[in-house]
């Protein structure tokens, strides 16, 4: 809505305004993939191109293949069953992401967190298990690692302190979540993040 509080905003920032207010929203990062060119088709042709690049022929031996061209460090993310987690240590890859994608690609799917422990048991230290989901403090840091996890990925989390204050911002979340993870082992006795294990979780 504008307000005076806005139309405030707006003049302190001219240059801003102009190039937000101005022309027609496209999507700039996909601009010559897209048939047509930069905003051809808006929405119903980037749905398209989106289809177009998942591919329902690609198989474990793709995975395999992939790792022998690149030669550097193969991560996996998206494992959710302990079955392609032992076909993942099978394809030479060095980690494993288990993952849902936050829930957005298959409603339903079982949680991040409830598939983890049984795919850390399957592969035990033959890859690198990571967790993917629901980080946003130390104690779920610590959740994770109890249950099998090597480390954990706090995408949201970096977002939204990058997005609020910049730099900074991302360097007091981590600051904020090390204390917490620091205070969680102490209070569950655990001086050591090697010593993490089941048995400080109540289930």
């Amino acid at each position: 809505k504008l307000t005076l509080d806005t139309l405030l905003d707006l003049a302190s920032k001219p240059g801003w305004a102009l190039r937000a207010l101005g022309g027609r929203k496209t999507f700039g990062n996909l601009a010559g993939h897209i048939k047509g060119g930069e905003g051809a088709g808006g929405v119903q042709t980037l749905s398209k191109w989106t289809a177009s690049q998942f591919d329902p022929t690609l198989n474990w031996e793709d995975v395999a293949w992939i790792k022998q061209q690149w030669g550097g460090k193969l991560i996996l993310k998206g494992i959710l069953d302990v079955e392609d987690a032992k076909l993942a240590v099978q394809s030479g890859a060095d980690a494993i992401v288990v993952s849902n994608h936050g829930g957005r690609q298959l409603d339903g799917a079982m949680s991040s967190i409830e598939a983890l422990p049984a795919i850390a048991e399957a592969v035990g230290d033959q890859i690198e298990v990571w967790f993917d989901g629901g980080i946003r403090s130390g104690q779920d840091v610590l959740k994770a690692v109890a249950l099998g996890a090597r480390g954990t990925m706090i995408g949201r989390a970096f977002l939204y302190s990058l997005g609020a204050m910049g730099g900074e911002g991302v360097s007091q979340m981590l600051e904020i979540m090390h204390k917490e993870l620091d205070v969680s082992m102490a209070l569950t006795g655990t001086k050591d993040i090697k010593d993490v294990g089941p048995q400080i979780l109540v289930r």
